[in-house]
């Protein structure tokens, strides 16, 4: 197909514009029923192939974020993820771009690295809360999970390479 000049249709630029200025993230479902708003007439099939296309010409990225649906993202621009484990929520991270991955192990086995991210995963400020709430009665009635800053945890930190 390459030298195929593709048209820009309404179709595609409404799609464009669906997750512009979101950072949530949507999924191709998500960005269909806004798109619907305006064109109410579009299938879900064309909203998919449009976000396959704006993906292809890079103007949007797709990201699998350990789940088993596709979200998209319109900042394409080098950054990171919070994933909350409780709600699905996913938020925009802008960590320093200092940390350094050793991904010639893979290299060295024969991968082809094309991009990579990093995702940290917890519950995001409503979920936490909640959680806390668990939490505080779940300890009031005795936990089994260690305390922040007790030699247990420490133990248990160092042994997942967190802590030298």
């Amino acid at each position: 197909m390459s030298g195929i000049q593709k048209r820009a249709t309404q179709q595609l630029a409404t799609v464009y514009k669906a997750p512009q200025g979101d950072h949530s993230h949507p999924s191709a479902d998500e960005i269909y029923q806004r798109v619907r708003q305006t064109l109410p007439r579009i299938s879900l099939g064309t909203v998919y192939r449009n976000l396959q296309r704006l993906v292809e010409e890079r103007k949007i990225r797709m990201l699998l974020l350990g789940e088993r649906v596709a979200r998209y993202d319109p900042v394409l621009a080098a950054h990171d993820h919070f994933i909350c484990q409780q709600c699905g929520r996913v938020e925009d991270l802008l960590l320093e771009q200092g940390h350094q991955v050793n991904l010639q192990p893979l290299i060295e086995r024969g991968f082809t690295v094309l991009t990579h991210s990093f995702a940290i995963h917890g519950l995001c400020q409503q979920c936490g809360q909640v959680q806390g709430r668990k939490s505080r009665t779940k300890r009031a009635q005795g936990s089994s999970m260690p305390k922040a800053g007790t030699a247990e945890l420490r133990e248990r930190r160092k042994s997942m390479g967190y802590e030298a």
